[in-house]
This record gives structure tokens, sequence and C-alpha cells, in this order.
């Protein structure tokens, strides 16, 4: 079907109503668009099809343009499914899930010929997961986190979520999934311009074809997680808040001692300002009243009694809480000018020198080794945590999540950053401190690079591709030592990669190794005038 003739060309493009603005895509998206078009107006039975098509550019409008490109035009019904979906939870204002079974895969024993007119193993893996198309050939090293399977076929599921937009949701959002049962095997995660969501996986771990059961499942599990303010969860996390505040209260900064200026910067829970205490430049993290009472409590007073318990030159220096007025929570620490690591480095136009590179990096493995020694784990290790002072001084910051190494039971819930994640968060299993040393890796390709990690690809696909092993490129100029270094630091076997100490003695190794000799040199001419 084409366009009425008397809305051909560009009357047909620009239309009226939502669509009346010039297009946002490009002529190969618009091609595409339609290109579906052509392939759903017959199926809507609709007198007016311009309506149809003003309907279907203003879906277009509110997500990405690699919306387009990942459906194609084979998948053009998804778009009526998708739409429907997104209309529900803007009327509805709750979480909507779809799913629907897909396909069976034959699993395929573990070989050389499992993957077609394809032999070397990084490149497989890119062509079948990390480019994240359907997959077609089945393989049993897809589901690291599902039980090994011999024979008989996998069932394929799509689920298809949408909500609002928020804050770590979507790694909420895939701990549910693993939680029950399912294994991520494909996923395009998108955001619209009105602030909802619209995340579709493809998923194997359900058994049978009822989809009616799988959406149960989830919103049973969905519903425990959430819990109402009387069921013992929530009770048990009141609890831990009113025991976290108790442990903070002896720790409260002299009022008329602080001083705030300025709001410099907000974050998901909490505003920071600058400010003076006791005559001290200083940041002030206050945690926003609609928090209270929530997980970002949790992770805001956990931070606090962190942060009281360390005394390092790399570590963010705490001075104290304050809770001087009713519903007011904040943390005074000191205040670092150069802002993060993260923002330093992606506003570089030239390469940092090897120097720079050692000396800031040593700084953060000194650091994290003296976490290690008291028993912390930080578990979100990102440049993005890590700022800049005065004379290129590095500290160590944001203790949310973090974790002391003596508490109890074993740590298997997914946390961190998707980009900076170790694998073993990924897949659920047990982990430690080397999970940090992971991270690391991650921050000392970034200071080699000036990249963001994995930047062309979604949070979602990076994790899915770190799963499967895929590492980022080291480029080939760097200082072998280094590349040795990162290497053995995001080692997938985590009693492979050494501890701090140890990469501090490598850092270091390798800073004596490059220093300029006349440094040498004028470091033994002081010590001889001091002599004289």
């Amino acid at each position: 079907m084409t366009p009425p003739p008397s809305q051909t060309g560009k009357e047909w493009e620009e239309g009226t109503g939502e669509s009346s603005s010039p297009p946002r895509s490009s002529s190969g998206h618009h091609d595409l668009r339609h290109s579906i078009f052509e392939r759903l107006a017959p199926k809507q039975g609709e007198s007016d099809p311009s309506s149809f098509w003003v309907k279907l550019c203003a879906h277009f409008d509110r997500l990405p343009e690699r919306y387009l490109t990942d459906l194609g035009v084979d998948k053009a019904d998804d778009v009526l499914l998708h739409r429907r979906v997104l209309d529900e939870v803007q009327k509805g204002n709750l979480p909507v899930f779809e799913a629907r079974f897909l396909e069976y895969l034959q699993v395929q024993p573990k070989s050389e010929g499992t993957y077609p007119d394809c032999d070397d193993p990084t490149q497989r893996l890119l062509l079948e997961d990390l480019t994240l198309e359907r997959i077609h050939v089945a393989d049993t090293t897809v589901s690291m986190s599902s039980p090994s399977r011999d024979s008989g076929p996998i069932l394929l599921h799509e689920i298809i979520f949408s909500s609002f937009d928020k804050p770590k949701l979507l790694m909420r959002l895939t701990s549910l999934l693993s939680e029950v049962g399912l294994n991520i095997r494909e996923a395009h995660v998108y955001s619209t311009t009105d602030g909802f969501c619209l995340d579709v996986f493809v998923v194997d771990g359900w058994d049978t074809e009822d989809t009616c059961a799988l959406i149960a499942t989830i919103k049973e599990n969905l519903k425990q997680k959430n819990g109402a303010p009387s069921n013992s969860a929530s009770t048990s996390s009141s609890g831990k808040i009113l025991e976290l505040r108790q442990q903070v209260g002896d720790c409260e900064v002299d009022w008329s001692m602080l001083t705030m200026t300025e709001k410099i910067g907000s974050g998901s829970y909490a505003d920071l300002y600058r400010g003076t205490y006791a005559g001290y430049d200083v940041c002030i993290k206050v945690l926003r009243i609609t928090h209270f009472d929530s997980p970002s409590e949790v992770e805001f007073l956990q931070q606090a009694l962190i942060l009281r318990r360390v005394n390092h030159e790399n570590i963010l220096k705490f001075y104290g809480t304050c809770t001087g007025r009713p519903k007011w929570f904040g943390i005074v620490t000191e205040y670092m000018p150069g802002g993060n690591l993260y923002d330093f480095l992606h506003k570089q136009n030239d390469a940092l020198g090897l120097l720079v590179i050692l000396k800031t990096a040593i700084q953060i493995s000194k650091g994290m080794e003296y976490l290690h020694q008291n028993s912390i784990i930080h578990r979100d290790l990102k440049t993005a945590n890590i700022l800049i002072g005065q004379n290129q001084v590095v500290k160590i910051a944001d203790f949310g999540v973090a974790r002391l190494g003596s508490q109890e039971g074993h740590m298997t819930a997914e946390t961190g950053t998707y980009r900076w994640m170790a694998p073993e968060i990924i897949n659920h299993m047990p982990y430690d401190h080397k999970a940090d040393v992971f991270s690391f890796a991650i921050v000392l390709w970034e200071l080699v690079t000036l990249k963001i990690p994995y930047d062309n690809m979604t949070p979602l696909q990076a994790v899915l591709g770190v799963r499967q092993g895929l590492r980022l490129e080291i480029p080939p100029g760097t200082h072998p030592g280094l590349s040795e270094l990162i290497e053995q630091c995001w080692d997938d076997d985590p009693d492979e990669r050494p501890v701090f100490a140890e990469i501090t003695v490598q850092l270091e190794d390798i800073l004596h190794e490059v220093q300029p000799p006349k440094v040498a040199h004028r470091r033994s001419k002081g010590k001889m005038q001091k002599k004289s």
C-alpha cells in the first residue's frame, strides 16, 4: 500500500498534527518507516491511511533511531505490540509485562562446528551474541547461568516490559528475570522521549509454551520483592534503617561550624552542596526527603558508616553527618575541586602521558588495597566514583553499596554498574574482593584510552558480552607491562586476578622503569647538598 496521491512527497512526510515537525530520522530510517507502514497498513482496516501514518510516526519519534534498525521490516508486527504496551503503561502508571513463545532450539554438543562459516571463537561470540541479533544456532555456552543440558530442545520466549524509566531499573529487572530462572540471550533496551522505557528480552529457562503462567510468576516475584508495608521484608528493611540511624548518630558535626553555600550537583536520590566546616572546604550530600525510609536511605546511611571507618590519603575524607533538622540527613566530606575522573578523562583531547596514568593508577590501587586490608569491598569501583583534588591527588568515593567482607553470607547480588561489572556478579555467583580488581581493569583501560567502556553497545549488551568472555581492545601502543596487568585484572577466573598489593608493586615497577633519568639525578643531587 502506498500513501494517497494527494499526500506523496514532502506533503506526506510533513503531514499534520504530531508528525508535522520534520522527521528526525535519516533517509534510511525514513525508508524503513515507509516499509513498515506498507506492511502494517492493510491489516488496520482504517479508511484514512494517513491517520495510521501519523500514529506510527508518533510511536517512532518517541524512541531512538536504533529501534527501527533493530526491528527491520521482518518484525514490523512487533510495532503494534510495543505501541500497545507503551500506551498501557502511560494510562495505568504501572509496570507492564507481556510474554510470548518464540521457538524451540535443539541443543547441539559443544564442538568446533557449532557456529557455521566462522572459525575464530572471538568472532563467533561477536556474531552470535554481542550484536544481539536473534540467535539461530544453539550452543550450551550461551546460557552460563542456566543448568547445562546435553539434549532436548530449549524453549525461547520473549518478554516485553515497560514502565517509568528510573535509575537502576535495568539492573533490578535483569535480576528479577534471573531469580525467576530465566537466562537472557538477547536484549534490546530503549528509553522514550517522554520518560518511559521499552525493554525486550529473549530468554530461555521456561519449559512450557504457557506465557500466562510465566507472566504470573514474574509478577508474583516482583510483588514479593517490592512487598507491602506490613510484610516481613518491609519490616526488616525498616528495622535495618533504624539500626543504621542509631549507628551514625554519634558522628554528628558541630552545626555552629558548618555553612552551606551553592548547590553543585544532583544524583538519583541526593543533592550536593558546597560549604565550609571548621575552616575547611567541604561537600555536603543531602538525602532528598522523598527517599527517606527507602533502599536509597539504606545506601546513604551505609556510606556514612563505611566512610567513618576509613582514613587513607586516597579515600575521600569524612567529617561527619548532620541531622539537626527534622527529616534532614546529610554527609559532610572534603570538597574535591577537580570533579570526578570520568568527566575529566572524557573531556581530554589528547592521550594522557604514561607517568600521569601510572601515578593515577597507583593512587587508586593503594586506596583499594587499604579498603581490602580493612575487609571493605567497594562493589562499584568506576571512574565516576573517583574524585580529583589538588596536585593530581585522586580519592575513592561513593560507598553506598560497599560491603564489609566480614558480614555473614556469600555475596551474590547484582551490584555495581554494568560496564565495570565482574562476570561472577553478572552470573549471580558468589564473589569477593576480586570483583573490585576486575572493575579496576576497566578503570585502567579508561586511563589508557580515554574512552567509555563498550561505547558502541548499550549497557546490557556490554554485560551480556562480558559474560560470554568479551573484553575491551587494548591499544597496540600501550606499555606492555600495563597491557599485561589489565589482562590479568580482568581474567574470567577471580583466582587468577592479582590482589591490589601486587597491582601496586607492578605499577610502581613500571613507573621506576619509565621515570625520566633527570628526576633520579635531581634527587641524588639534592641528597648530596643536604649531606654537605
